[in-house]
């Protein structure tokens, strides 16, 4: 199993010191998630960096952002109070090339060591249709209509990849920031996953070791090849092909429950509500096989129809 990543939150001094950023240091507390808190280059920002330096915590802050940018991942988040969006979209339709703020992710580039997959959360909403309803309400001193929101909306996500989301209070942002912790801690497992250059055969990047039966202890080597027997299924990992063994440690297990099921559709969705756990630590998460990859299974092994198609 490869050892967890090592990540880090680098989170903006004048996040932290605003009512709705407040709660955000505790929740990271609470789940023990590495962050520093540090004057970023772009006000309002937070991004992640994957780090392998001794001693690296919460607590510590003898490293700065500017020793370990190449360490730094893709993804920035920036928060905007609906007054700066508001702002912010005013200046978007009146720049003369009408690029939706091409100046500020320039900037953002500019000041970071790699180009930032960038997203902009707007702070104090819930949703789009909420902020229009308040545009209208507050009725703010620059003349926006709600289809100059819709414009600049579109602008962003199509000329610079924006996205854009939105978070009603402080417990609403630190529930954004821990999924997108989450996710930047698993991305690299999932793009190695995704490398195999063929469908129909094992990912070369699960890497596979050559089974040698072993007379002395034949069941522990045949269970590690029905877990390799199992990864041969398309997206079907060490987590998912442990999962399915802890339950039917043997091929023959499988197919007598099979046979047991008292119809087609309960052999098909035998597996279906297996649970699989991914992770460790305060970043475990845990998801069910599903029916699609149980019903893949079934006829792997029980189908009669010939033209069946995995």
């Amino acid at each position: 199993m490869s050892k967890p990543l090592d990540v880090t939150a680098w989170i903006d001094l004048n996040i932290v010191d605003q009512p709705w950023g407040k709660s955000l240091s505790k929740q990271f507390d609470e789940k023990k998630i590495k962050y520093l808190v540090e004057t970023m280059p772009i006000p309002y920002t937070i991004t992640w960096s994957i780090s392998t330096y001794p001693g690296a915590s919460s607590s510590s802050a003898a490293a700065t952002a500017s020793n370990i940018n190449e360490e730094f991942v893709s993804n920035l988040l920036l928060f905007m109070t609906c007054e700066q969006w508001f702002e912010f979209v005013h200046v978007c339709l009146n720049d003369s090339g009408s690029n939706g703020g091409k100046e500020l992710f320039d900037t953002i580039n500019n000041n970071f060591s790699m180009k930032k997959s960038t997203t902009i959360c707007v702070v104090g909403v819930s949703s789009f249709n909420n902020l229009c309803k308040m545009l209208n309400q507050k009725k703010p001193r620059l003349t926006i209509k709600q289809n100059d929101l819709e414009n600049v909306l579109v602008q962003l996500q199509l000329l610079n990849q924006c996205v854009i989301k939105y978070v009603e209070n402080d417990n609403d942002l630190a529930l954004l920031v821990l999924s997108f912790t989450k996710a930047v801690s698993v991305a690299p497992q999932k793009r190695l996953k995704n490398q195999s250059p063929f469908t129909f055969h094992v990912d070369s990047m699960k890497k596979l070791k050559a089974i040698r039966i072993d007379p002395e202890n034949s069941n522990q080597c045949l269970q590690l090849l029905w877990k390799q027997v199992l990864q041969q299924f398309p997206l079907v990992g060490i987590e998912q092909a442990q999962a399915i063994s802890n339950q039917y440690p043997t091929i023959q297990s499988l197919v007598s429950a099979y046979d047991q099921c008292q119809t087609e559709v309960e052999a098909k969705r035998l597996l279906a509500d297996i649970q699989v756990r991914r992770g460790a630590g305060v970043l475990t998460t845990t998801r069910k096989i599903g029916p699609q990859l149980s019903e893949k299974i079934w006829k792997f092994f029980k189908s009669e129809n010939g033209m069946d198609l995995l």
